[in-house]
């Protein structure tokens, strides 16, 4: 089987079936996986389980089934726990261990130890989850089954400790273990379709519900992705989910709130900032990876609002400084950097991120253009938590966006750092686009930040609301903004009707959302554990939420010190264990103390890892070098070779090898001048020859994308100033050729419109636009092309 292995004896592993059954009730989603070990050997093993699961992710059961006993799990202070796993393999007892990584938080560790010769265990594991929201208001369930690599500065390699890989280890094909899928979704709205772009799945509808299930033979050999549509998507919505027990947090009655606010207005798009673009360029960003990035990073320069500052930062073991400080953005600098932008490669070694954070936060800010940073990353790194630490310190003087790349992105760096600097997080995987993704991160970044934000409640006499987290998250056009709270109070015994608005201010404009609540007693009808998915669902995320915000001021007061002081630590291993969510400090332990006899024999360790890795380990000797190795490092000659062979095509060879079907990967090449005077390949689109204010000029260049001679567009030109013209032509084409991938170039092409209208005298939209459609055999509305 993959990687089921040992790294004395490489005898099999044991794990032979993962039964996954999910529960998805509106945005958020229940997860139970059920993990089958069977011990075939003479001797008691420790088999060790090693897997990514979302950082934000709120584990609250571990439960053990071993010879008919069942062994449930209890949340306790971490160290406390591994030492209680130790005593009881070294007195012969069964013992199970769960544990969130040290250095990141979205990497757990499963340990079943001395499970005995010729027994068999199943370990089950339960969480709960918010569902992220994607670009077309789908809702992304990711069932993960890749762990990548991560780099490690004090190794300068890719690396994993013996838990987690075992150096020069080859592993051969065969059957994957067995993945069984079974998923529930269920929703007040009515269920549009649900999609799976890798999996073959079955899907049974049935209005507000549908059964997801895998179809027989899936391997399971990268993350099973499920999107999720619903009908009436941005509705904003409360939920009260009851309290259970006397006093604690999970007594309280806690409540979710949902609100997708509207703040899409052209007058309230900022036209001025400090944009900096951090791009991973290590190895592991080799291939499709960079090539994506590059292009993304066109479409961002493009879309900048005349007048702002920008700059590009390039990382791996060292980082690259496009200009030694950001450059007021005009037409000059935005050649400079196309064409830097086409040299651009993944040449610079290991991932370290944290130099080029501390950089960027050195140099000084720029009067009246608030700092604005997009970290794009594949996140294969193990220095998570400084990274996080120092984005939350300079939190007050700069917003963080961030991009995870690929599968396996570690989700504790990209939505750590997002969190931290109040900012938002995306993540590009299978069929996804990452162009779309940064461009939605950039919209988000021009809206001005909405200021005063707060909550308003209207509850019954003794009642009071307990927001979590304590300070609101920030609030972007169209994006879900979500918040919990805890009901604190003796409520009435009838059903009660109450209220809660959220306010805040934009710019001069107050926006405010007023949503109903109906509160329940505590004596009336409450769900059974029995009853479908397991209670208090959403009291366990807003535990999870408060621990997050807790350890994010934690590595803000203490930076990277191993130093916590001990109140704030005590707060969150409390909160922990009465939610029995685990936490950094808390882990799940189970001792099988039951069994009659002390296990017997020497115990031998299994390590078992995520398929996806295996198949990278049993790749060609160039993959598995870079999966131990961390690709190219510094100095490594991979980069300039291939660069300079790329350069000694002939041109028909390159233009053969250029993307097709509407990507504009050779655009990058076209949009930077050649120092050394050779040929680059044509431009494939308009969007490299888009001027810094917005327009275009009528040259040789528009001309071929356009496909018509220059001397019939010159000629055919209805207005005196050829750049009207030239870019009305532009914005037709983007309009026919690209429609699928608007999203792209919208606001490049917003920018266009805004020149256009500048520059409207004597000529109407509908007279241009209408021969523009003529001579390029189109047909487009005028108000698509100038609002």
């Amino acid at each position: 089987m993959y990687g089921l292995r040992c790294q004395k004896t490489a005898k099999p592993v044991p794990l032979k079936e993962i039964d996954v059954h999910v529960d998805i009730i509106g945005y958020v989603s229940n997860v139970t996986s059920s993990l089958e070990y069977h011990n075939g050997e003479d001797n008691p093993i420790e088999a060790v389980f090693v897997f990514p699961l979302d950082e934000t992710s709120a584990v609250y059961k571990f439960e053990a089934l071993i010879e008919g006993r069942r062994i449930i799990g209890k949340v306790k202070e971490k160290q406390k726990a591994r030492e209680e796993y130790d005593d009881a393999i070294a007195s012969g007892e069964g013992a199970f261990l769960f544990e969130e990584d040290d250095r990141a938080g979205d990497v757990f560790k499963c340990s079943v130890g001395n499970l005995p010769p010729k027994t068999s265990a199943t370990i089950q594991l339960s969480y709960v989850a918010e569902l992220p929201v994607e670009a077309d208001s789908s809702l992304k369930f990711v069932l993960p089954g890749v762990l990548n690599p991560r780099y490690s500065s004090d190794t300068g390699a890719a690396a994993y400790d013996d838990t987690y890989i075992v150096p020069g280890d080859v592993v051969t094909s065969g059957a994957p273990y067995k993945l069984k899928l079974k998923v529930n979704v269920s929703s007040p709205n009515s269920i549009d379709k649900i999609e799976s772009p890798k999996a073959s799945v079955d899907v049974a509808y049935g209005g507000t519900s549908a059964q997801v299930t895998l179809k027989d033979g899936h391997k399971f050999d990268s993350d099973v992705e499920l999107y999720v549509y619903y009908k009436d998507k941005h509705r904003p919505f409360a939920v009260t989910e009851l309290g259970q027990g006397t006093d604690g947090f999970m007594a309280d009655h806690t409540v979710m709130l949902t609100f997708v606010p509207d703040l899409s207005r052209e007058d309230l798009v900022a036209n001025c900032g400090e944009f900096i673009f951090i791009l991973d360029r290590s190895g592991s960003m080799s291939g499709n990876k960079i090539k994506d990035a590059r292009e993304t990073l066109l479409l961002f320069l493009k879309s900048l609002p005349i007048g702002c500052y920008f700059n590009i930062v390039g990382f791996g073991s060292s980082h690259q400084s496009l200009f030694k400080g950001s450059q007021q953005y005009d037409n000059k600098s935005l050649k400079t950097a196309c064409k830097a932008l086409g040299k651009m490669e993944a040449d610079l070694g290991g991932t370290e991120i944290l130099q080029p954070l501390q950089y960027v936060y050195k140099q000084p800010p720029i009067a009246g253009h608030p700092r604005q940073l997009f970290l794009l990353t594949d996140g294969e790194v193990w220095d998570t938590r400084a990274c996080v630490s120092e984005v939350a310190k300079h939190a007050d003087s700069a917003r963080c966006f961030s991009v995870g790349i690929g599968e396996g992105a570690s989700t504790a760096l990209v939505k750590g750092v997002a969190r931290a600097g109040r900012g938002k997080a995306e993540f590009v995987s299978g069929t996804d686009r990452l162009q779309a993704k940064v461009m939605r991160l950039l919209s988000c970044a021009l809206q001005p930040t909405v200021t005063g934000v707060g909550l308003t409640w209207q509850l019954p006499n003794g009642v009071t609301a307990v927001p979590i987290p304590s300070t609101p998250p920030p609030i972007f056009s169209g994006d879900r903004f979500i918040m919990y709270a805890q009901l604190q109070g003796q409520l009435p015994v009838d059903v009660t009707e109450a209220s809660v608005t959220l306010s805040g201010r934009v710019l001069t404009e107050e926006i405010k959302h007023t949503l109903d609540l109906t509160l329940k007693t505590q004596d009336q009808e409450m769900p059974s554990a029995d009853d479908g998915p397991e209670p208090q669902q959403l009291h366990r995320l807003a535990a999870k939420t408060l621990v997050k915000e807790l350890e994010v001021n934690l590595e803000k007061d203490n930076g990277d010190s191993e130093k916590v002081s001990d109140s704030a630590k005590k707060q969150i291993i409390d909160l922990s264990g009465a939610a029995n969510v685990v936490s950094k400090f808390t882990s799940f332990i189970g001792v099988d103390s039951e069994r009659e006899e002390p296990i017997q024999g020497a115990m031998m360790r299994r390590n078992i890892r995520p398929p996806m890795m295996l198949a990278c380990m049993g790749a060609p000797g160039g993959m598995r070098r870079r999966l131990v190795g961390g690709g190219p490092g510094p100095g490594s000659s991979q980069g300039p070779k291939t660069k300079k062979k790329a350069r000694a095509m002939p041109r028909k060879m390159a233009m053969a090898a250029r993307p097709m079907g509407g990507g504009f990967g050779a655009g990058v090449a076209a949009a930077m001048d050649d120092e050394e005077g050779e040929d680059s390949a044509p431009p494939s689109t308009v969007i490299p020859l888009q001027m810094a204010e917005g327009s275009w000029e009528l040259d040789d260049d528009l001309a071929a994308v356009l496909g018509v001679k220059l001397d019939r567009l010159t000629k055919e030109c209805p207005v005196q100033k050829k750049a009207v013209w030239a870019t009305v032509l532009a914005l037709v084409w983007l309009h026919t050729k690209m429609a699928d991938k608007k999203v792209e170039w919208q606001m490049l092409a917003r920018k266009a419109t805004t020149w256009l209208k500048a520059h409207q005298e004597g000529w109407s939209a509908d007279d241009v636009v209408g021969k523009a459609c003529t001579v390029l055999g189109a047909k487009v509305d005028p108000s698509a092309v100038l609002g």
